[in-house]
């Protein structure tokens, strides 16, 4: 009876330590502290019902219960898994790839029910200046829009930074040869679709997936801005070739005006500027423009394009990914609309 005990305490001890250390790790899953605690059963009383005097069978049955649900429960409480799970919803692993004589590093979030051998979409996630891929995905969190339809990552610029912006510490070519990287990566390691990648990004980001679809059409199968910053190297000698595009942006915008203007001591085109850019790119019909309001929306979008192109008004909005109407929805909508 006495090594029986023993055996027992070591296995409370033991749990009860694993799920204390999940419960500090890095990537914690939706529990609150309080609701960890309260899964835990109090050591004391375990240790009191342990003790010689009192012990008695039906407490040890009750014990052995304790035991078998922290059990049960350690998975519940776990972490998101940081390596490469297929299945697991969620299933998260950071990603490193040599891109033109440098070494860089994305997040990519798989969808739930990843299957094998199966070619899923992608949604490249380009955060704004001094955004890192962690905290763009904390405010856009693209995969839960996606909801298991595409593989999703959150990419890393180099000092937080995508090209053509003036404080960027890489080229257009950099940051486009980073993205193809992206994409050979995740087609070799993860079954991703290469005909169906799309891009999305807000402020800086959303300067550089205008870029893409302007230097690099090949690369992206559409594209989606929010309050992006058009400083003139993302849209100046755009290659030709269509590319789906959808872009939003606030009229109270005082970070990047909606009308341009200067910014670290370099201009930044107007939003109409673009949109006007990205129609003739993308083969629209001149001058047929359909309007139409929706709440704090208003739409346009050219009557006959070769791709799809329009602009979102967001009457009052300032310059943030916005919550209303969802950046997160729409942009993730028209994307994955895209064939």
């Amino acid at each position: 009876m006495k090594n029986y005990r023993r055996a027992l305490c070591a296995a409370v001890s033991a749990t009860t330590l694993t799920l204390g250390a999940v419960a500090v790790a890095p990537e914690q899953s939706a529990v609150t502290p309080t609701a960890q605690a309260q899964q835990l059963p109090d050591l004391r009383e375990l240790q009191k019902m342990l003790n010689p005097q009192n012990i008695r069978l039906d407490r040890l049955a009750l014990l052995v219960g304790l035991v078998a649900a922290i059990v049960v429960l350690g998975p519940v409480t776990g972490t998101i898994g940081s390596s490469h799970e297929p299945g697991r919803r969620g299933s998260q692993e950071r990603r490193t790839v040599n891109a033109d004589g440098l070494s860089r590093s994305y997040n990519v979030v798989l969808p739930s029910g990843y299957e094998e051998g199966k070619h899923y979409p992608v949604i490249i996630g380009y955060g704004g200046w001094q955004h890192t891929a962690d905290q763009m995905q904390s405010y856009a969190n693209l995969e839960s829009a996606a909801a298991g339809r595409a593989i999703v990552v959150y990419a890393e610029g180099e000092s937080q930074a995508w090209a053509g912006a003036p404080y960027a510490r890489t080229s257009t070519k950099q940051d486009i040869a980073y993205t193809r990287a992206i994409i050979d990566d995740l087609v070799e390691h993860y079954g991703a679709d290469r005909d169906r990648v799309t891009a999305v990004g807000l402020s800086n980001g959303g300067g550089m997936v205008a870029s893409l679809a302007c230097h690099a059409p090949e690369l992206v199968s559409g594209i989606a801005s929010v309050a992006g910053a058009y400083y003139n190297p993302t849209v100046e000698g755009c290659k030709s070739g269509a590319v789906p595009t959808l872009i939003m942006h606030g009229t109270n915008d005082n970070v990047v005006g909606y009308n341009g203007g200067n910014r670290h001591g370099k201009p930044f085109r107007s939003v109409n500027d673009v949109f006007n850019l990205f129609m003739d790119k993308n083969g629209c019909s001149v001058g047929a423009v359909n309007e139409s309001q929706l709440g704090n929306v208003t739409r346009f979008t050219p009557a006959s394009c070769v791709a799809p192109t329009e602009l979102q008004r967001i009457e009052g909005g300032i310059h943030h990914w916005f919550t209303d109407p969802s950046a997160s929805n729409t942009t993730v909508d028209f994307l994955l609309s895209q064939r």
